[in-house]
C-alpha cells in the first residue's frame, strides 16, 4: 500500500455523516486497520468517532481488516456497524466475503454472512471521503479553464503562474492532464506540459480517465506518462487492462516497457494473474507470449493456475498447465 500525496497534506476531509476531520488522521486509520492495530483504532476513534467509516477511494478500515486477516478488528468493526453490506472494492467490484474466500479467512467470512443477516446492526451509510484543498481563487481559475477546455483562458493563467501546472492535486489528486487525456485535447495536453506538467505515478481513477480513449492514453505515453502508473493498493494500469481483456491498450503498455509481472496488493496477482481469474482467455495466451510467469503471485492462493481453476476456466487452466 503506498500512501498518495494528498494524504500527506493534513486538509481538511469529509468522513462518515458529513464530519470533517483531516487528510493524515484517515491514513492513519486506515494504516491501523490494515496492521490489525486495534488500539490505535480506539484512540483515534475516540477524538473522531466518524473515522470508523472514513473511506478514501471508496475503501473503509474493514476493508483492510478483512483483506489482512484481522479477526479481532473485523470483530470489532462489525459490532460497531461499521460496515455497509453492499460494499463493492473498487475498481474490481467484487464484495468482502469473496476477498476472505479468496484468502481461506473462514471465520471472517463466516462473520459477514452473519451481520448481512441482519441488516439493523448497519450504522453507518453511503460514501465519504471528499478532500478540501483550499485552492486560490486564482488556482479554481486555472482548474475550470482546463475543465471547460479554454485553452485561451488557461494559458492566460499559466502566464501569471507557471508553478500551477506542477502541482499534482488538481482535478481529486489525479493531475491537471486528467481530462486533456480523457477527451484527447492534444493542444491542452501540450500547453500544460510545455510549462511541466506530468501525469501523477500514483493515480485512483486511471481507467476512467488517462486509459479511457485509446487515442488519448497513447498521447500521454508519448508524452512520458509513465507505463508502470499504478494506485495506492498497487494496481498497475497493465492489471486494470489484463482484467478488462483489452488487448490493445495492454500491448500499448508493453511497447513502452510496463513491468509484466507486478503485484498488487488485493488479489496478490500478475496481470497475468488478474486475466485467469477473469476468464480472459485470449489475454492469458497473449501475456504468455510476451513473457508472463506463468506461476508468479504474492501468494499461493492467488497464482494464475489456481485462479483459473477455483472460477472453473478449464481451457485457461490447461494453458496454464502447458505453460
Amino acid at each position: 500500500m503506498i500512501k498518495p500525496s494528498e494524504m500527506s497534506l493534513g486538509v481538511p476531509m469529509q468522513v462518515a455523516n458529513k464530519v470533517i476531520s483531516t487528510t493524515d488522521k484517515v491514513w492513519e486509520t486506515l494504516i491501523a486497520s490494515y496492521q490489525g492495530d486495534l488500539e490505535k483504532l480506539k484512540n483515534l476513534i475516540t477524538g473522531c468517532p466518524e473515522l470508523i467509516y472514513a473511506q478514501y477511494n471508496y475503501t473503509p478500515p474493514i476493508h483492510f481488516a478483512v483483506r489482512e486477516g484481522h479477526t479481532a478488528m473485523v470483530k470489532y468493526l462489525l459490532n460497531e456497524g461499521a460496515h455497509a453490506p453492499g460494499y463493492r472494492i473498487y475498481p474490481f467490484l467484487d464484495n468482502l466475503n469473496v476477498i476472505a474466500e479468496d484468502r481461506g479467512y473462514t471465520e471472517i467470512a463466516v462473520m459477514l454472512n452473519d451481520y448481512a443477516a441482519h441488516p439493523e446492526q448497519q450504522k453507518y451509510f453511503g460514501d465519504n471521503g471528499r478532500i478540501f484543498y483550499n485552492r486560490s481563487p486564482e488556482q479554481m481559475e486555472f482548474e475550470q479553464a482546463v475543465d471547460r477546455e479554454d485553452l485561451a483562458a488557461t494559458e492566460a493563467v499559466l502566464k501569471n503562474h507557471p508553478e500551477f501546472a506542477l502541482d499534482e492535486t488538481f482535478f481529486w489528486g489525479e493531475g491537471i492532464l486528467t481530462f486533456a487525456a480523457k477527451h484527447n485535447n492534444r493542444p491542452m495536453a501540450d500547453l500544460l506540459i510545455s510549462h511541466g506538467a506530468k501525469v501523477p505515478d500514483i493515480l485512483k481513477w486511471t481507467p476512467a480517465y488517462y486509459f479511457e480513449r485509446l487515442d488519448g492514453a497513447s498521447y500521454m505515453m508519448e508524452k512520458g506518462m509513465n507505463p508502470n502508473t499504478q494506485s495506492w493498493q498497487q494496481v498497475s494500469i497493465l492489471h486494470n487492462m489484463a482484467q478488462k481483456g483489452d488487448m490493445a491498450k495492454v500491448q500499448l503498455l508493453l511497447k513502452h516497457g510496463a513491468d509484466l509481472n507486478s503485484i498488487d496488493d488485493d488479489y496478490q496477482s500478475t496481470p497475468l494473474g488478474m486475466a485467469a481469474r477473469w476468464g480472459r482467455a485470449e489475454m492469458v495466451d497473449y501475456l504468455l507470449q510476451q513473457g508472463a510467469d506463468p506461476e508468479l503471485a504474492g501468494a499461493d492462493w492467488a497464482r494464475p493456475l489456481v485462479w483459473a481453476q477455483r472460477k472453473g476456466y478449464t481451457g485457461i487452466a490447461n494453458r496454464l498447465k502447458n505453460a
